[in-house]
């Protein structure tokens, strides 16, 4: 069944309107009419059983039939820092890294950034969440990540100041500093469990940056004797932190706003 993630002011007293482009895809891309339903997710936990009411006209609209609570997320609330690059490469982390289960992206610029422009426009963020949101509607994700503009590699590390556990990954950390349940350990007695994993730029980062993180906080780990690349990095991380997270502390029980 088809699922989509709209603004809550769309969903009112138990009747759903469907933006316009979405209304096109409805009737053009899914070919759905009214015989067909849907589900609908506002981004609070709570997904909605919608049959659709009306697929001629420009807006479709449809009536809510049903409510439940949505799939479990991750117990960890996973962040990732990763630095600025190629649009494919970025893209990549975004998609993949939201059907994984990662809650949040801090994008950077770092002294070895391949790109290190940080504005950002209207347009170029849209894309981004535009597929954020089509990644958490095909992985079946009751919430959409946050995407963060680009900062700076020190302010970067400043808005990550709240996490529970901070790890960065380099290549010059001793193999037996590898991802393990004890390392998650201290997650285990915090109301918010927030973890955030930084990862460097394909030129790496330099000691005096590894030496800054670790000033806001930040313990190293090492992902083995391979060299991976950036985004590689961030996905295998975000894997092996993500299970070993649901498994030592179990599935998250976030209720639903």
């Amino acid at each position: 069944m088809n699922r989509f993630f709209l603004p809550p002011e769309q969903i009112v007293e138990g009747n759903v309107i469907f933006p316009d482009e979405l209304s096109r895809k409805i009737r053009k891309v899914f070919h759905l009419n009214e015989k067909d339903a849907v589900i609908v997710l506002d981004n609070s936990g709570w997904e909605y059983l919608v049959q659709l009411d009306n697929t001629r006209n420009k807006q479709v609209t449809g009536h809510i039939m049903d409510k439940q609570v949505g799939r479990a997320e991750p117990v960890i609330k996973l962040s990732v820092a990763f630095s600025l690059a190629e649009r494919d490469t970025i893209e990549w982390i975004i998609q993949k890294g939201t059907e994984l289960g990662v809650a949040r992206f801090f994008p950077y610029v770092s002294s070895l950034s391949s790109i290190k422009e940080l504005k950002t426009n209207r347009a170029r963020q849209e894309k981004l969440e535009s597929i954020a949101r089509e990644a958490a509607q095909q992985s079946m994700r009751s919430r959409l990540p946050e995407l963060f503009s680009a900062n700076v590699y020190e302010d970067m590390l400043k808005q990550t100041s709240g996490q529970a556990l901070k790890l960065i990954a380099w290549e010059g950390t001793a193999i037996v500093q590898q991802i393990s349940a004890e390392m998650l350990e201290p997650l285990a007695g915090q109301i918010e469990r927030s973890l955030v994993l930084l990862v460097g730029p394909e030129g790496g980062f330099s000691a005096a940056e590894v030496a800054l993180a670790e000033k806001y906080g930040f313990q190293q780990i090492s992902f083995g004797n391979s060299i991976l690349q950036m985004e590689t990095a961030c996905l295998a991380g975000s894997a092996i932190l993500l299970n070993v997270g649901d498994r030592l502390l179990g599935r998250s029980n976030l209720k639903p706003r």
